[in-house]
């Protein structure tokens, strides 16, 4: 009989490679068709409340902690729910994942309003944040391009595709 560990192990490393194929084939799709969005009236805040309940679990794992600074004044926006949800939930997987133990995250948005030759614009500027290792600036230029990896994800699995989609979406 198989230990239970063993089985467990199996299944994890399983959902891990399941995981890379399917940003494999998403990628694929993006540069060849796009992202259709599907854009409806949307909560951010209440968006971001989900995604720290469904984080929860994992967050506590690493010891981490996550503050969702975006208030409800923050107006309905017009987005994609479950493309926001997975930039989202990408940033905040990256920063468990590359960051030590104990690493804190805060989540905000801010609202940017301009004025224009008769018109209004407005728009939100989402920000997540977090107290990790950081990055080098020349880092930041190369981490959203196809592929890129930063220098100490060697330890980590992964193909560089997250930041990358991230960028995409």
């Amino acid at each position: 009989m198989v230990p239970q560990a063993y089985l467990e192990r199996m299944d994890r490393s399983c959902d891990r490679q399941l995981n890379l194929i399917n940003s494999l084939v998403e990628t694929q799709q993006l540069e060849v068709w796009g992202v259709p969005l599907q854009c409806r009236p949307l909560h951010l805040s209440q968006l971001v409340s989900e995604l720290a309940a469904e984080w929860e679990p994992r967050l506590a794992q690493h010891e981490a902690r996550l503050e969702n600074l975006i208030t409800h004044d923050i107006p309905v926006i017009e987005a994609d729910y479950h493309q926001l949800w997975r930039v989202y939930e990408n940033l905040v997987a990256n920063a468990l994942k590359h960051n030590p133990t104990g690493v804190q995250l805060t989540l905000s948005a801010e609202l940017h309003e301009s004025q224009g030759h008769n018109s209004r614009m407005a728009f939100v500027r989402c920000l997540v944040a977090d107290t990790g290792v950081g990055l080098e600036p020349e880092q930041i230029e190369t981490l959203f391009q196809l592929y890129q990896r930063g220098s100490a994800a060697r330890k980590t699995t992964g193909l560089g595709l997250g930041l990358y989609l991230c960028r995409k979406l």
